[in-house]
């Protein structure tokens, strides 16, 4: 750390971040563990760079390339270090939404790249990582509760689809890591599980059923209906209309933020019927509630929204109704997690040779990913906070200098709202009437420049720097 140049040098406040969040990780060798927290605190001020542009000197980039190819190091250490900093932030929080998806990486691009596996169309090459990210009731992204890195057989599979039992399909992982956070969460949380229609399993239903904890998830189909004759669609369809609500959809690549009117909110508590297929298993039918979410009247060329969100939370009045659907709403936090990682972090251009040294990194990575979604969502929930407990001393002094083009500094920080603003309007934010809230886009360009104009305060002003 010592020959790290003043201008890549973590500040304290990384160093301090990235001490707590993963100091305690257990490699069996203790200066792999020092390797781990000075990677991390470097990483998180300079995300989007290469390894060499984040760490600045050879040496440091080539006990980086040791880390990283150490057997010694696993994934799992890394991701249960990180585990252990999220559990502690959400041990004082009564409710936790477990929010899981899947994403892939793709390295198709590295052809010399050992150990990698299809991840779709033919020729497309690299592997999937299925994430559980813990939420606050509000909404705040608080960290990893568990993971699942895979690469997919080569080997076709012998049997259909529907005949392999679950342990033999990868969507095991959705089951296994609801058993991983069901078993760690205190049992003084709530934890309500939320997944997109890929968690429309039968099997998930059953174990909710049987366990105390709730699931909150997207129906992919029709079910069957175990009191009657007919299926699930149709059955919610008939119910009394509970109310409606507006909503936010959030930006996409290919979609602008957009108000959703939601013309019906329609509830009704449903027995599944388990599937014709396993008919020989004898297996229960689960009971839960159905809520069915409509759109009317959307946008020219929009399609409408319809979500049958299925869950064991109650769903008996309007507030009810609508307490379900905002947590659903949260859903989209882990494909902003994930956003980070691929986009902002750049893991999928690292050049590391085989997929355990990828992986590897991606763990790391993992964790500074988690960090910045929460900056994001933290700023949101505590605006009136000091930016101070986001931003060093350098970080908030280069950005004031920059919006207000003067180098003397107010005696008080600005509170977290307005430097977040501030932060975007680096990133291109006009900050406009009807521009509504910065996205995480601009708000990851502004952050990057901030880094910039930090390195430049701190050559300028070497007292003020923090470390």
């Amino acid at each position: 750390m010592n020959n790290l140049p003043v201008s890549l040098k973590p500040t304290n406040q990384s160093m301090l971040w990235a001490t707590k969040e993963c100091g305690t990780a257990n490699f069996g060798d203790t200066r792999l563990t020092h390797r781990l927290v000075s990677l991390a605190a470097s990483l998180i001020e300079h995300p989007e760079k290469s390894l060499p542009e984040a760490l600045g000197q050879w040496s440091d980039v080539k006990a980086a390339y040791r880390f990283f190819d150490n057997e010694k190091v696993t994934v799992e250490a890394i991701y249960d270090v990180h585990r252990k900093a999220t559990i502690e932030k959400i041990k004082n929080q009564p409710v936790v939404l477990a929010i899981q998806d899947t994403t892939i990486f793709n390295y198709t691009l590295h052809r010399e790249t050992k150990g990698l596996g299809p991840i779709g169309q033919a020729g497309l090459s690299g592997f999937f990582l299925h994430s559980c990210l813990a939420a606050s009731a509000e909404g705040v992204p608080l960290g990893i509760l568990a993971h699942r890195l895979w690469v997919r057989s080569l080997e076709p599979k012998e049997k259909t689809h529907k005949k392999r039992p679950i342990e033999d399909k990868e969507s095991v992982r959705w089951i296994d890591v609801t058993r991983e956070v069901a078993e760690t969460v205190s049992p003084f949380t709530k934890v309500v599980m939320v997944g997109d229609r890929e968690s429309d399993i039968f099997d998930l239903f059953l174990l909710a059923s049987a366990n105390q904890y709730d699931i909150l998830v997207r129906a992919a189909w029709n079910r069957r209906i175990d009191q009657s004759h007919d299926y699930l669609w149709p059955v919610v369809e008939s119910a009394p209309v509970l109310g409606r609500t507006v909503i936010n959809i959030p930006r996409a690549d290919k979609r602008p933020e957009r108000e959703a009117v939601v013309l019906t909110l329609q509830a009704a508590t449903v027995t599944l019927k388990p599937p014709k297929h396993r008919g020989k298993e004898k297996l229960a039918a689960p009971t839960l509630n159905a809520l069915l979410v409509q759109e009317q009247s959307p946008p020219e060329g929009e399609k409408p929204i319809e979500w049958m969100l299925l869950t064991t939370l109650p769903v008996t009045t309007i507030d009810d109704a609508l307490q379900c659907l905002t947590w659903y709403t949260y859903r989209w936090r882990i494909e902003r997690y994930h956003y980070i990682l691929k986009s902002g972090c750049q893991v999928e251009k690292l050049q590391l040779e085989t997929k355990d040294r990828l992986m590897r990194a991606i763990a790391v990575y993992s964790m500074v990913a988690s960090q910045l979604l929460w900056l994001t969502y933290q700023a949101r929930q505590t605006p009136d906070a000091p930016c101070t407990i986001v931003l060093s001393n350098s970080e908030w002094g280069a950005l004031y200098a920059a919006i207000h083009k003067i180098t003397i500094l107010p005696d008080n920080p600005p509170n977290l709202q307005t430097a977040v603003l501030w932060i975007a309007k680096l990133g291109g934010f006009l900050g406009r009437k009807r521009d509504g809230y910065p996205g995480l886009k601009v708000l990851w360009r502004g952050f990057r420049r901030l880094q910039d104009l930090t390195t430049m305060w701190d050559l300028f002003h070497p007292s003020d720097t923090c470390g």
